[in-house]
């Protein structure tokens, strides 16, 4: 009998402690919570994200813009689909004196109002520390 049940707790053991989603999601929630949805956000990094438009729609154009304290510099910059999968969407933010700019576009889903997230990656010039803001934003039709 105790053959049987030392080889089920010791995978049970291993599948509970191998999986912990725990980081990444305390990771999103303390980006975001200072954040309203589509409204402009500063981060107590002092990094400010906003929209060209407070309501985008889904194939329509549009701009997102940051605003950098000096010594950051944006490495990477992507989109994803949180309320449906949708890949993600690469990002090439262009300098412009003191602000970034990226043009950017999302497609059409099967929910009307889709929500997304922007993926920042900053490197502080100084320190070479990287840290990644989470801006979440909704696309309506």
């Amino acid at each position: 009998m105790l053959g049987y049940r030392l080889p089920v707790f010791l995978v049970l053991t291993l599948l509970l402690t191998a999986c912990d989603f725990s980081e990444n999601n305390e990771v999103l929630l303390e980006n975001t919570e200072a954040c309203d949805v589509n409204l402009p956000c500063t981060f107590p990094s002092g990094v400010k994200i906003w929209l060209s438009d407070s309501s985008p729609s889904p194939e329509t154009p549009f701009t997102i813009f940051s605003k950098l304290p000096s010594g950051l510099h944006i490495t990477n910059a992507k989109l994803k689909g949180i309320t449906m999968y949708m890949g993600y969407i690469p990002q090439q933010f262009k300098q412009y004196g003191d602000s970034w700019q990226s043009e950017t576009m999302v497609g059409i889903c099967a929910e009307k109002n889709m929500l997304w997230n922007l993926e920042l990656t900053l490197v502080n010039k100084t320190t070479s520390v990287e840290k990644t803001l989470h801006y979440p934003f909704y696309v309506n039709y």
